[in-house]
């Protein structure tokens, strides 16, 4: 009698790993929009915790603080902190736009300045903050007379 030997065959295993690489190549495209999705939400938070920063430093030391956003250079910043040894700047990525609006502003511009005053609230109107990046956009909503930071 004959015994058939256990294993498989190179056309099993040639079959099995031809479904694999399928899958693998449908799953790429959707994981490279999931990290841009990801880069905008984390952006966003580290944009509103800036403002939000800005705002309670202004309160607490009963001083103005200015947010100064810069598109051309991908990044926001608290302009008192620039000169200390660890400045508040959040680095936005490349693949972002940032574009600013505010009351007084018709249409929409990529630099800005947020002047927050020792009551917390704006200098100015409200200032809208929309980061964009491919189809997504988050919009961050500043109110002029509370200073509250809001996402909408």
């Amino acid at each position: 009698m004959m015994r058939r030997a256990r294993g498989f065959t190179l056309i099993e295993l040639l079959v099995v790993i031809g479904i694999i690489g399928l899958i693998v190549s449908m799953s790429v495209p959707a994981f490279s929009h999931y990290g841009q999705q990801m880069r905008l939400k984390t952006s966003t938070r580290e944009l509103m915790g800036l403002l939000s920063l800005a705002r309670s430093s202004a309160i607490s030391a009963r001083a103005a603080r200015t947010v100064h956003l810069d598109s051309a250079n991908h990044e926001a910043a608290i302009e008192e902190t620039l000169q200390a040894a660890e400045p508040e700047v959040v680095h936005l990525p490349a693949g972002l736009t940032m574009t600013v609006q505010t009351k007084e502003q018709t249409e929409a511009s990529g630099d800005g300045l947020v002047i927050f005053k020792p009551s917390g609230a704006l200098t100015g109107g409200s200032v809208t903050i929309t980061l964009s990046s491919d189809a997504k956009q988050q919009v961050i909503l500043v109110s002029g007379p509370t200073g509250a930071v809001t996402l909408q």
